[in-house]
């Protein structure tokens, strides 16, 4: 992984001025950033979160897919379609948060279904930030809504809905 070319993405992507996140999310979790490459180039990138879904008795590993960005001269290439699909095939259920409405449909494509994310306790199921992800949570608890529309791909054993995660980040 170049580090240098998926920081060029992350900021094309996400026009944050304040590296202050930006340094905060590679130097914690830069070992959860999965790529695409274009020949000797990064073309996409994402990162995939670790946390354990907790609903009800069940317990399970998890990634909160997060900042997936493609650089602007790779889009409709499918550079993160493949991204997204090499993460479903390691087995654990993907939830996210989509950037813009606009984005829902590209995931639902791939697999996902929509369902209501809550900042606010009490929830049917809870997302827990672990390994170096979680210590980036620490600093960061979005409180701007009690809910929000989300993502998910997994099995159907494993409903997520009203799932409580308040660490989207924005």
């Amino acid at each position: 992984m170049n580090e240098n070319e998926c920081r060029e993405i992350y900021r094309e992507a996400f026009n944050d001025p304040d590296t202050s996140f930006e340094n905060l999310l590679f130097g914690l979790c830069g070992q959860y950033c999965r790529f695409e490459m274009c020949g000797d180039k990064t073309a996409a990138i994402l990162f995939a979160l670790p946390c354990r879904i907790m609903c009800g008795e069940k317990s399970t590993d998890a990634f909160y897919v997060f900042a997936a960005a493609t650089k602007r001269e790779y889009r409709k290439m499918g550079y993160m379609s493949r991204l997204i699909e090499s993460l479903k095939a390691e087995g654990v259920p993907l939830f996210l948060k989509p950037a813009d409405s606009g984005l829902i449909k590209f995931y639902e494509k791939l697999g996902f279904t929509v369902f209501t994310a809550r900042r606010t306790e009490p929830a049917d199921c809870s997302a827990l930030p672990e390994g170096g992800f979680k210590e980036l949570c620490r600093n960061f608890k979005d409180t701007n809504t009690e809910s929000y529309t989300a993502m998910y791909f997994g099995p159907d054993n494993l409903k997520p809905e009203n799932m409580y995660f308040p660490y989207t980040m924005e």
